[in-house]
């Protein structure tokens, strides 16, 4: 029987129990520390599964992360429990709209609006979904009834007129943010959409006077500063353009919209090795975004650095074979390097395209279809989040993080919060003084920030035999005395108590011993001090690591234990590592059968699905590994989401 170390509380008193998680729960939303809330309501839902409450406060933490697909589960689970909670109905309608499902935003407004038909929440709320759907003037209609109910509502009058704004009707859309600042002086929104009005009508001294008057109320939001670099820009004033451009990056690290912006500005001004640096930038963000590639394209021309030109542009063609400026640029590049023939072709090329959209108004609306299907936004949007820069430091979905999976299971000492634990190693633990807990825990032995709990005195301080040998095999691995540990946890495989885990132990060291011979082969073929070796020795593929030995062993016990899913996990991640895709999601389905709390396999089997194309059910993965206390999941969700 396999326990999560953070659910060790049936003896206490569950009513007692719920209360008390309920209300740290809240405390933690008050203070948006959202994961640390969805854990305090993991505890209550537990304690008491029937309660609506918990349910209804970890949705709301979950789509405060951007799991709006984890959120609509819990408001529905709510829901299940409290058929005519309203605000559940009404979150959940604004959390199917994150998700594009409109049809179910409505009918869940409309839900809710049968309940309470005097919300004017409900009402601005219905109003921006319509508008998602481009249906202004229904969603105009919703606005006026929110303010017919309360004629003093900042935010209908904001929705209304971003709505009267998309029906071209600039002078309404003015008067309504008019409103929103009579009715509430220091609502940010207001005065800043104010100034975007503004800036549209090219009222710019107007709109500069609201979006200093809003960045004096909150000095950092990066959405002002850009808009202000635009009402710069048109004042001719592109000094200040650039510092404003510069404070958003400084604020948000990862919106490329912003380096491009400055990158066209370096341009003109003929700042090329800044341009460059910044259209890099551009790529690493949205490597697959055609303008990135084809600005720094011209920009590697200008330079005369034909190959690189003709590479970027290469690669617009690659993400978007009818860029037809691509295809012109490319050949002007090619007859630059004398490929006569190869300009020929693009120019060709360039030609049918130019045929085929002028021919019929028709072929350019088939053409754009048929990129959309193959998620077009993805090669024309740029990654450019404008969230408080305040904000944004506390919310764990805008960190700046590798994704990388989630290391292999080896069971050891811990002192750690996070651990599973099976009815074996509890037993052992408590039979033993080791200051700590034996238990399964992710494999960090050679973490920088790690302190080890073992030593040559704790490793002898055990009576038992075979129990102080298999410490000493996790000392030793610990110290990189690989053969050592090897040769220790091999002789416990026959075990009957500490077999299995030592199974454990032994085929994740087998792995990191098999990394660590590749990294010690590519150090020596790759550094000398002569230069006796050919320039061929650089050129060849990379070795990869022989896992054979580590899955024959992890395989091995099988036979003993088919239900323990640490073992179905780390087979997962060993056929992960041998790109052996399709079975290691297999193996981490597995390790979820057994274990239903077991984070890390639902977070490596979303990245593995991820790699694989099937976004939904990553999401889905991610959303629950999220839910499990894995932070990092809110990260990848936010990034292949959207």
């Amino acid at each position: 029987m396999f326990l999560l170390s953070l659910l060790p509380f049936a003896e206490m008193n569950a009513q007692i129990n719920h209360k008390h998680y309920i209300l740290m729960g809240k405390i933690e939303l008050s203070k948006e520390n959202y994961s640390e809330a969805i854990k305090n309501f993991n505890v209550a839902i537990i304690a008491k599964p029937n309660d609506f409450e918990a349910y209804f406060l970890r949705g709301i933490a979950k789509y405060s992360l951007g799991d709006y697909g984890g959120a609509v589960d819990d408001f529905s689970r709510t829901l299940e429990i409290h058929p005519l909670y309203v605000r559940a109905y009404h979150y959940r309608g604004v959390a199917n709209d994150r998700l594009a499902n409109y049809a179910d935003a409505m009918a869940d407004y409309k839900h809710a609006i049968t309940l309470d038909p005097f919300s004017e929440e409900l009402h601005i709320a219905s109003g921006s979904t319509l508008m998602h759907l481009n249906d202004y003037q229904n969603a105009v209609a919703e606005f006026d009834t929110a303010l017919i109910i309360n004629p003093e509502n900042a935010n209908a009058f904001i929705s209304r007129g971003i709505a009267k704004r998309y029906l071209n009707d600039l002078d309404g859309a003015l008067a309504d943010m008019n409103s929103a600042v009579y009715n509430d002086f220091f609502n940010i929104e207001a005065v800043a959409r104010r100034g975007m009005i503004e800036l549209e009508r090219e009222d710019y001294e107007a709109a500069m006077s609201d979006f200093n008057n809003a960045l004096r109320m909150d000095k950092d939001n990066p959405l002002i500063y850009f808009n202000r670099a635009v009402a710069y820009l048109n004042l001719g004033d592109t000094t200040a353009a650039l510092r404003d451009y510069e404070k958003v990056n400084n604020l948000d690290q990862r919106n490329a919209l912003t380096y491009f912006n400055r990158a066209i500005i370096y341009s003109l001004r003929q700042d090329y090795d800044v341009a460059l640096a910044l259209y890099n930038k551009v790529i690493e963000i949205n490597p697959q975004n055609i303008y990135g590639y084809f600005n720094r394209g011209i920009l590697f021309y200008k330079l005369k650095d034909w190959d690189e030109a003709e590479n970027d542009f290469s690669k617009v063609i690659e993400l978007f074979p009818d860029f037809i400026d691509a295809w012109m640029n490319r050949a002007v590049v090619r007859f630059e390097k004398n490929d006569i023939l190869g300009a020929e072709q693009d120019q060709y090329r360039a030609k049918q395209i130019m045929a085929f959209v002028s021919e019929d108004q028709a072929n350019v609306d088939s053409l754009f279809a048929h990129y959309s299907k193959m998620d077009y936004n993805k090669i024309i949007n740029f990654e450019s989040d404008f969230v408080n820069g305040n904000r944004q430091k506390t919310l764990i979905q805008f960190s700046d993080i590798d994704i990388r999976p989630r290391e292999s299971f080896i069971v050891n000492i811990t002192d750690n919060e996070k651990y599973y634990i099976d009815a074996t190693l509890s037993q052992m633990s408590q039979s033993n003084n080791m200051g700590g807990k034996l238990a399964y825990v992710v494999n960090d032995l050679f973490d920088t920030g790690r302190n080890s709990l073992l030593n040559d005195s704790v490793v002898n301080s055990f009576d038992n035999q075979n129990l102080r040998t298999f410490v000493n095999g996790i000392y030793n691995f610990e110290i990189y005395n690989y053969n050592r540990g090897e040769t220790l946890f091999a002789s416990l495989l026959d075990d009957p108590v500490l077999g299995i885990y030592a199974c454990v132990n032994l085929s994740v060291l087998q792995k990191a011993k098999a990394e660590l011979t590749v990294t010690d082969k590519t150090y020596e073929t790759s550094i000398y001090i002569t230069q006796k070796k050919s320039i061929e020795s650089f050129s060849q593929p990379q070795e990869k690591p022989d896992y054979r030995q580590a899955l024959s062993t992890i395989t091995g016990v099988l036979g003993k234990t088919k239900r323990n899913p640490y073992v179905w996990y780390n087979i997962g991640n060993i056929h992960l590592q041998m790109q052996e895709f399709e079975k290691a999601v297999d193996d981490y389905t597995k390790a979820i059968q057994y274990e239903k709390n077991l984070a890390e396999a639902y977070y490596n089997r979303a990245l593995t699905l991820l790699y694989l194309n099937n976004k939904s059910q990553a999401i889905k993965d991610l959303s629950k590994a999220g839910e499990l206390g894995i932070q990092e999941a809110y990260v990848v969700m936010k990034r292949f989401s959207e």
